[in-house]
């Protein structure tokens, strides 16, 4: 598996979601407009705070995204790693993981790959090992197959 391959699909699904997110916004902010233009009373003001709240929570959440794009973009997919840290992608025995941003499962090429923030449990467990080094995680143990 490559993993420029696993880079630019982590990429593209960030991408693809922060689209996704903003057309809502565009949609909500236009839900929005049209209630201003509607009837006065309680009942519009709280339609109108409604969809400020959902704003507020479609604006943080695209800022998420922009943030983690900004953090793949600084990522050398092509740097192979001797050691486990941001940007690498590990094979352990039957899983991959691949240190970047905290996304969870992505499927490429019919495999499984954890994207993981190295600030998680499991990635603070693997940060600074290399290949064959055995790691033990929630009385697991593992072993480092390869490092890419």
């Amino acid at each position: 598996m490559l993993k420029s391959t696993v880079h630019q699909r982590l990429t593209d699904l960030l991408i693809q979601k922060h689209e996704e997110l903003n057309a809502i916004r565009l949609e909500a902010s236009d839900g929005k407009s049209n209630d201003a233009k509607s009837s006065a009373g309680d009942k519009h003001e709280v339609g109108v705070a409604m969809v400020q709240l959902e704003q507020e929570k479609l604006g943080k959440q695209v800022q998420i995204i922009e943030e983690q794009l900004t953090l793949l973009s600084r990522i050398d997919s092509t740097k192979k790693h001797l050691k486990v840290s941001l940007g690498s992608l590990v094979h352990c025995e039957n899983q991959w993981y691949y240190f970047s941003i905290g996304h969870g499962l992505l499927h490429v090429e019919d495999q499984a790959v954890f994207c993981l923030n190295p600030k998680a449990p499991l990635g603070i467990a693997l940060l600074g090992k290399s290949e064959k080094d055995e790691v033990s995680f929630q009385g697991r143990k593992m072993v480092i197959q390869s490092i890419f």
